[in-house]
């Protein structure tokens, strides 16, 4: 039986049956690493993390020694799928360079060679180049370069189809830096074969990409962008599978259409139409990454032409919340990737400089051994220890940086402390006003305490703080009437806060100085206005009323 990756991606634990059960001793050296190797990748889909990593390790050690570069080439492309697996992204980069590097070197040397062999190979370069264009577009670094050359090894290897796909996603990395001319340029020949695309799905995803980037240039009329979008076929986009062959759309919830619907319409000024477009692309959002952060600087920018400014805040807030959580997401894998950049230029530097004192010492070993040997060994030491101080400078700048980001949470941390008492603060000048009120109407016809109490919480200063404060802990409630309702007597304004505060009818008639009745009258009254209004946020301010 042949244990394959899509075997040990889909059943890793009977691929591991599979593969234990095995009989290794009349195999050769190369059968053997090549079943290891196997075995260390359903190990790690089976997130046996340590089990994994000795056996990837064991079967690398052979193909570093002994394999061919084709050998090489396919060796390194498991090893680094299964260190993305074990969440390791830095070893995958380098596992996926090697892999290129050896398939091009086997390239070189198979001109007259297999022709079998040569077409695996030229697949496999083309897949690592693309994969390599996804883990950098997802990180957030340029991904141009591997995007053209995956683009440029399938149309070496006449596979069209992988061509399309590394083409598609090399104008999404010309657009993700800027580049929008390129970017359409790009995608202009798949833009010209959408008709014959046997992938449907992804047909009207490269007609809305196109869209899209003339958006951003804004080369195109908002007239032809709404001609350009109703000949996108609908039908294909929610009824076409999301798959063909290998490739399969990242885009589950079919979110593409009503993304690029929304700049069309917020270009356009139609803001009521993108409005609904970006709301529910949010709504159905699933994850949040690099690609879709920007979902709340559209929506932010559409509810500010609305004038909803407050709603434009709230997604804003949203905006630079998800960026730090990238942000911080991808400095860490940063600081990982500049560590690894350091210890290994390092090594690479020992290693080369070792190289050369033992061939120096080989040559002149003849005339004068021991004054060369004594040079060399000198030398090397001195060298040693200049990238050594290096190495330490280099490190001793990571914990300066850790410090800085240390202190500046530190300080985020105790500006919401503040802000939390801050809000406590309120909350008890409010309990106590409501306390004031309740012991006037209980006892308003007392003693000089009670008319005192009486003045304190009738007083306009007193009466402005909790409308100030109602309007602040009910999401602007009080302003969004005064928005809606002009015209009404400062009066209703201040009775709609209380309420909205939660103050009962009896300590209302105190605060206010009306009749018990006449309260329950114009809380009817400002509700029935309110019901019968068009307000966009009425159902929110008819909660309060109750």
């Amino acid at each position: 039986m042949s244990v394959d990756r899509t075997l040990a991606m889909e059943y890793p634990d009977s691929a591991r049956r599979l593969l234990q059960a095995m009989e290794t001793m009349p195999m050769k050296r190369g059968k053997r690493a090549q079943l290891t190797l196997m075995l260390g990748f359903v190990q790690a889909h089976q997130d046996d993390t340590l089990a994994a990593r000795a056996s990837l390790d064991r079967a690398m050690r052979y193909y570093g020694r002994y394999g061919s570069d084709d050998e090489r080439a396919e060796a390194w492309y498991t090893y680094a799928k299964a260190a993305l697996r074990l969440g390791d992204l830095e070893e995958a980069i380098r596992g996926y360079t090697q892999s290129a590097i050896f398939a091009e070197k086997a390239l070189d040397r198979e001109s007259r060679g297999d022709d079998g062999q040569r077409k695996r190979t030229e697949v496999l370069l083309v897949a690592v180049y693309h994969t390599l264009g996804l883990i950098y577009f997802e990180q957030g670094y340029d991904a141009v370069e591997p995007f053209a050359k995956a683009v440029d090894a399938a149309r070496t290897s006449g596979n069209a189809t992988q061509e399309g796909y590394s083409r598609f996603m090399l104008s999404s990395a010309y657009c993700a830096d800027g580049d929008y001319a390129r970017a359409i340029e790009t995608l202009a020949p798949l833009v010209g074969a959408c008709d014959t695309i046997p992938f449907r799905y992804f047909a009207q995803m490269v007609r809305l990409q196109n869209l899209m980037f003339h958006t951003y240039l804004g080369d195109w009329s908002p007239e032809r962008l709404l001609a350009a979008r109703d000949s996108v076929d609908l039908d294909e986009i929610r009824t076409a599978p999301l798959s063909y062959e290998t490739a399969v759309s990242e885009d589950s919830q079919r979110t593409f259409y009503d993304i690029a619907s929304a700049m069309i319409f917020q270009r356009n000024g139609q803001l009521d139409s993108a409005r609904v477009y970006v709301e529910r692309t949010l709504d159905r959002r699933s994850e949040l990454h690099q690609g879709n952060v920007g979902l709340y600087n559209i929506a932010a920018g559409i509810y500010h032409g609305l004038g909803d400014d407050a709603r434009a805040y709230g997604y804003m807030q949203q905006l630079v919340s998800a960026k730090d959580s990238l942000f911080e997401a991808q400095r860490g894998a940063q600081v990982a990737e500049l560590e690894r950049r350091y210890r290994t230029a390092n090594e690479v530097a020992l290693r080369e400089a070792s190289l050369r004192y033992r061939v120096w010492i080989a040559v002149l070993a003849a005339v004068l051994v021991v004054m060369v040997a004594v040079a060399a060994v000198m030398g090397y030491r001195r060298k040693l220890r200049r990238r050594d101080e290096e190495l330490n400078e280099t490190l001793a700048l990571l914990d300066s940086y850790r410090e800085s980001h240390d202190s500046l949470t530190s300080r985020l941390d105790a500006s919401n402390a503040r802000e939390a008492a801050v809000k406590r603060l309120l909350e008890g000048r409010v309990a106590a006003v409501r306390d004031i009120a309740a012991t006037c109407y209980l006892y308003g016809d007392g003693e000089r305490l009670s008319a005192k109490m009486r003045e304190l919480a009738l007083s306009p200063a007193m009466l402005a703080d909790v409308v100030d404060m109602a309007d602040l802990y009910s999401d602007r409630a009080v302003t969004r009437l005064r928005t809606e309702f002009r015209g009404w007597p400062e009066r209703n304004y201040d009775f709609a806060a209380l309420v909205i505060a939660g103050f009962s009818p009896q300590e209302i008639c105190v605060m206010l100085d009306m009749t018990l009745n006449g309260v329950y009258t114009l809380k009817s009254k400002i509700k029935r206005r309110i019901a019968e209004s068009q307000s966009a946020d009425r159902d929110l301010l008819l909660a309060y009323f109750a």
